[in-house]
């Protein structure tokens, strides 16, 4: 593989939060601070403001999802086909997994993804999130160079392992995976948790041993050479004798403003189901929105393989089966201390 970066995006490193952490005691397990870096000064600073708006108005603030992560082609499919009906809404870039959450957090989004487990540690910290709707089934691989002599992920317990920033939904599930399997994420692996571009660059120069990435930068490494050994999923199945997707998150919002919002909500909900219905029935329009997910056409072997790869990744229900993984999640979650215990009030609900 080549030593320069294999393509540009509008990611950037997200700076660290300043000011003193607030509300340390609620985000801290037997293992020390859940949260990653920012979220208690946010919160400290912000609270829980609720809803920006004045009722429903049908209008919303939800995230931009950036070049390089999976989402990317959802607002391109709802604006081409006119999915959003009435709604009014206004989008906000984020910098990558973990920036869009503390946007929410902070009063900068209305509507951002989130997984159960961010969810639960956002409600100890005294932020009330509730998640509405399907966004993504985890898409999280571990990756090892072409060359690389480790055949399996229990190989690498002990290696260098570039990974998605600590606060981020992805993580969280790797820690989650590791766990059923008996194997502690951060003390087993040396890991190196970043911006997404960052862990890239540490990967293609060779500085880590493998990398822990979401899609379309999988199937782009993929597509160069790189051997992928498992994803999150599988690791989740194998330890849990689960044989159900493993939902990565959904789109999130404070339950203030879904009470407040809840025509906006549900419409927002059905927009997601209606464009990941027609991924389903047109995979091939993840290639064909390659420019998307920041895939130049010089990539032909990376784009003729999206529609095989993360046309699984949007599912096309929100309801049991979901409740029944993110339940499983928050269990294993406090029975392995990444959490303290189950959050009293359920983190999700189904709007219909």
């Amino acid at each position: 593989m080549t030593n320069q970066p294999f393509f540009r995006s509008s990611l950037r490193p997200t700076a660290p939060a300043s000011g003193a952490l607030g509300r340390r005691a609620l985000l801290r397990s037997g293992s020390g601070l859940l949260a990653a870096a920012g979220l208690a000064p946010l919160l400290a600073a912000c609270g829980d403001s609720g809803s920006s708006g004045n009722g429903d108005g049908h209008s919303a603030r939800v995230e931009d999802t950036q070049a390089g992560t999976a989402g990317a082609v959802i607002r391109p499919i709802s604006e081409q086909r006119h999915l959003a009906g009435d709604l009014s809404l206004t989008y906000i870039a984020g910098t990558g997994p973990g920036d869009v959450q503390n946007k929410l957090l902070s009063g900068a989004l209305d509507v951002a993804s989130m997984g159960p487990i961010g969810a639960a540690v956002s409600l100890a910290a005294g932020a009330d999130v509730l998640i509405f709707s399907a966004s993504l089934v985890n898409h999280v691989r571990w990756l090892v160079p072409e060359n690389s002599p480790y055949r399996s992920v229990k190989d690498l317990r002990g290696k260098k392992v570039a990974t998605p920033p600590k606060n981020s939904d992805a993580y969280r599930s790797a820690q989650l995976a590791s766990a059923v399997n008996d194997v502690d994420f951060e003390k087993d692996y040396q890991v190196h948790p970043g911006a997404v571009l960052a862990g890239l660059s540490l990967f293609e120069r060779g500085d880590v041993d493998a990398i822990l990435t979401i899609e379309p930068n999988a199937t782009r490494l993929v597509a160069k050479g790189a051997r992928q050994l498992a994803t999150v999923t599988e690791l989740w199945q194998q330890g849990t004798g689960s044989n159900t997707e493993l939902i990565l998150n959904g789109q999130g919002a404070k339950r203030s403003w879904v009470d407040k919002n809840r025509r906006t909500a549900a419409a927002l909900a059905e927009l997601r189901l209606k464009a990941h219905a027609y991924i389903h029935d047109r995979p091939k329009i993840l290639a064909d929105l390659h420019e998307s997910y920041g895939i130049p056409a010089s990539e032909k072997r990376a784009i003729a393989l999206l529609p095989e790869r993360l046309a699984g990744i949007y599912p096309l229900e929100w309801g049991r089966a979901s409740f029944t993984s993110m339940s499983d999640q928050l269990k294993v979650a406090a029975r392995t201390g990444l959490i303290k215990g189950v959050p009293d009030k359920t983190v999700y609900r189904d709007l219909g």
